[in-house]
């Protein structure tokens, strides 16, 4: 079994996503550990969801407990949604295995922590925003693009385009994911979402049919 460890600080909803949507496709991976730098709803899922989980100190100067953790897991896949930037020598710990979900069309608005990117966005009235998944490396937001997601905007509607934004780009990062585990069960190019055409490069290498009014809802709670 494929094992993904996610390190969070916030709501984890990209955490609710994978995790469903693995139970869903019912493939040879499954999120088994959080770990998390403060109190928050991500953990809360965690408990509620019997996923091993553990609360630690962390930063750059002090790594001791999230390697102990990580060398514990032994993941094959690290999800960094920590609001912390992750040290060298705990990246070379499982190296290509740390990846990063980021709210927009890297390198646009690279160093932006979450939505923000949209707030952004709309200042500068950019016509497209989407999401990266890629590669952790020692450079902010720099590592190698494993999936990403492409919208385009109407900005009359600022509170789908961040809906379509996260829904959009939970999928780019199953699909890097994916990618790293090398998986694929399917290829999807593009999909409708908000009745936006979304468009995905690298295609999704898996099938989107799970992807219902009820699942999207599921992954809200």
């Amino acid at each position: 079994m494929n094992k993904i460890v996610f390190l969070v600080s916030g709501g984890g909803g990209s955490l609710k996503f994978v995790y469903y949507a693995l139970q869903t496709l019912r493939i040879n991976a499954e999120v088994v550990g959080v770990i998390a730098d403060r109190e928050c709803s991500a953990l809360e899922f965690a408990t509620s969801k019997s996923i091993y989980f553990k609360k630690i100190k962390y930063n750059r100067n002090y790594t001791l407990e999230l390697q102990s953790e990580l060398k514990k897991l032994v993941p094959d896949v690290i999800v960094t949604n920590i609001h912390k930037i992750i040290d060298i020598d705990t990246l070379s710990l499982f190296p290509n295995k740390f990846v990063n979900l980021h709210y927009s069309l890297l390198p646009a608005f690279s160093g932006v922590i979450g939505m923000e990117t949209i707030a952004q966005a709309k200042v500068k009235n950019v016509g497209f925003v989407g999401g990266t998944c890629h590669l952790v490396n020692e450079e902010v937001d720099a590592g190698k693009v494993l999936c990403q997601s492409c919208v385009p905007i109407n900005w009359k509607k600022d509170q789908l385009v961040i809906d379509t934004v996260f829904k959009s780009s939970s999928l780019a990062l199953l699909g890097g994911i994916f990618t790293i585990l090398n998986i694929k069960t399917d290829r999807n190019e593009q999909l409708i979402i908000n009745k936006e055409r979304v468009l995905f490069s690298p295609p999704l290498p898996f099938n989107t049919s799970f992807l219902s009014k009820e699942f999207w809802e599921k992954v809200a709670k």
